[in-house]
C-alpha cells in the first residue's frame, strides 16, 4: 500500500510527537556536584555493567581451574553397527578333515551393539595446577582493570562537567560585553550621525559588536556539545541539569595529597601471570598420572538387533596411565622461549611504569598549585584591566580617547576574564581530578 504525501506527513508528525513525549517524560535530574554525577554514573552506563559480567566471568574462570586439576570426564559411546558384509577369514582345511585346502569362515555376528562408559580422572597434572594460580591473577587482573576502566570514566565526567560550567560562565561574560559593544557602537552611530565620528569607526564598532556576538554564539554552541557528550556517557537514559558554580572553587585546599597504584598494580600482575604462564609451559612437559577406566557391553545376534535369543557380554578394566612428551616437541619448547621473553619485558615495564606512577601523582598536586597560582595572577590582571576600561571608556565619552583604543581595552578586559575562568575551571578539574585518582 502506498502512502499519499499527506499520510505520510501525519505519520512522520506523529513520529516526532512521541519522541518529543519521551524526551518530556524523562524526569530532569539536577547536579549540584560532581560528586552527584559520578555516583549517578554508576546506574547508567554500561561499562559498569559490563565490569559486573567481566568479574562473573573471572570467577567462573577460577573455579573452572579448579575443577581442572583433577580434569573429571567420562566418555561415553553407544553404537548400533549391522555388518552387512562380515569380514571372512581362511582356515586349514585339516580342522575340519580335508587336508590340503583352505576353507573360508565367515567371522563374528552381524549386529553388533557396543555400550562403552570410561571415567578417567587427573591424579597428578602439574600445568592444570599452575593453572590455578594463573586464574587467580585474571581475577586480581580483572578487578583492577574494571577501576582503571571506572576512573577513565569518571576523569572524562571530570573534564566535560568543568567545561560545561566554564562555558556556563563564559556566556554570562560574553551577555555582558554583547551589550557593552552594543552601547559602544550606538554611541559611536549617534557620533556618525552627527558628523563628529569617521564611518571608519562605525565600522570597527559594529564588527567589534559582531565578533563578541559570534563569541557568544559559539560558546552556546560549544555547551551544547559538552553537554551531549556527558549525556552520552549517561547512554541518553536521563536528562539532566547542572547548577553548580566555578565559585565554588575558589578557595585554595592546603595540604593536598594523592595516592594511586592503579596502573603500577595493573603492569605488575601482567608480569605475575607471564610468569605464571611460563611455570604452565613448563609443566606441560612434566609427567602426567591419570586413572583410567573401561565399562563396555556388547550385544550380539545374526537375526537382529536385541533379539531375545542375543548373546550379552561385558568387560572392563581399571588402571593408571602415566603419560608425558619427550622435550622434543617444537610448539613446547617455543612456547617456553616465547613466554620467557614476555616475562623479561614485562618486568621492564613494571618496573618503568611504577616510576611513572609516582611521577603522575606528584605531577597533579604540582598542576593543582600551578592552577591556584595561574588564578591569582588572572584575577589581579582582571582587576586591572577593568581599571583601565574604566578610565578609557569615561574618556571616550569625553571624546578624548579614540575609538580603537577603547576597542582594544575592552578586548583586554574580555580576555582577561574569560582567562580567569578558565584558570578557576582548571582549578576544579585538577582538585577533582586527585579527588578521583584517590578513590582507587
Amino acid at each position: 500500500m502506498i502512502l499519499n504525501r499527506s499520510k505520510l506527513f501525519s505519520l512522520f508528525l506523529l513520529i516526532m510527537l512521541l519522541q518529543v513525549n519521551k524526551i518530556n517524560s524523562q524526569e530532569i535530574v539536577e547536579f549540584n556536584t560532581l560528586e552527584q554525577v559520578l555516583a549517578a554514573v554508576k546506574t547508567q552506563n554500561n561499562s559498569f555493567n559490563n565490569a559486573e559480567i567481566k568479574t562473573k566471568l573471572a570467577n567462573m574462570t577460577r573455579q573452572t581451574a579448579w575443577f581442572n586439576v583433577f580434569n573429571p570426564r567420562v566418555p561415553s559411546s553407544v553404537q548400533a553397527i549391522d555388518n552387512v558384509n562380515q569380514q571372512i577369514i581362511f582356515m586349514p582345511g585339516e580342522i575340519f578333515g580335508q587336508p590340503g585346502i583352505f576353507r573360508p569362515i565367515t567371522t563374528g555376528k552381524r549386529y553388533s551393539t557396543i555400550v562403552n562408559v570410561q571415567p578417567q580422572i587427573d591424579i597428578i597434572n602439574f600445568a592444570n595446577i599452575h593453572q590455578v594460580k594463573s586464574a587467580k591473577i585474571n581475577q586480581q587482573l580483572t578487578e583492577v582493570n574494571n577501576k582503571i576502566s571506572a576512573q577513565e570514566i569518571y576523569d572524562q565526567i571530570n573534564i566535560l562537567y568543568f567545561n560545561i560550567l566554564a562555558h556556563k560562565s563564559q556566556l554570562k561574560i560574553l551577555e555582558q560585553n554583547v551589550d557593552v559593544a552594543d552601547s559602544i557602537f550606538k554611541i559611536t552611530q549617534n557620533r556618525f550621525n552627527e558628523n563628529v565620528a569617521r564611518k571608519q569607526d562605525l565600522n570597527e564598532a559594529e564588527v567589534n559588536w559582531i565578533n563578541i556576538k559570534n563569541q557568544l554564539e559559539q560558546t552556546e554552541i560549544a555547551l551544547q556539545i559538552q553537554q551531549q557528550a556527558l549525556a552520552l556517557i549517561f547512554e541518553n537514559n536521563i536528562t539532566f541539569t547542572i547548577n553548580d558554580d566555578l565559585k565554588n572553587y575558589q578557595l585554595p585546599v592546603l595540604d593536598i595529597q594523592t595516592d594511586n597504584s592503579l596502573i603500577s598494580e595493573n603492569a605488575n600482575l601482567e608480569f605475575q601471570m607471564a610468569k605464571q604462564q611460563l611455570k604452565v609451559a613448563k609443566a606441560q612437559n612434566l609427567p602426567l598420572l591419570t586413572f583410567v577406566s573401561s565399562f563396555s557391553w556388547q550385544n550380539l545376534d545374526n537375526q537382529g538387533f536385541f533379539t531375545s535369543h542375543s548373546d550379552w557380554f561385558d568387560y572392563s578394566y581399571l588402571g593408571l596411565k602415566l603419560s608425558m612428551d619427550l622435550p622434543t616437541t617444537v610448539a613446547k619448547v617455543s612456547a617456553i622461549k616465547d613466554k620467557k621473553f614476555q616475562s623479561e619485558i614485562l618486568e621492564n615495564n613494571a618496573a618503568h611504569i611504577s616510576e611513572q606512577q609516582k611521577f603522575n601523582n606528584a605531577q597533579m598536586i604540582l598542576d593543582y598549585q600551578k592552577a591556584l597560582a595561574q588564578y591569582q595572577n588572572y584575577n589581579r590582571i582582571v582587576i586591572l584591566q577593568e581599571d583601565t576600561y574604566a578610565k578609557n571608556f569615561n574618556q571616550y565619552l569625553e571624546n578624548i580617547l579614540p575609538l580603537d583604543k577603547l576597542l582594544i581595552s575592552q578586548t583586554d578586559v574580555l580576555q582577561a576574564k574569560m582567562n580567569l575562568i578558565n584558570a578557576l575551571a582548571n582549578i576544579g578539574f585538577t582538585k577533582s581530578k586527585i579527588d578521583i585518582n584517590n578513590k582507587f
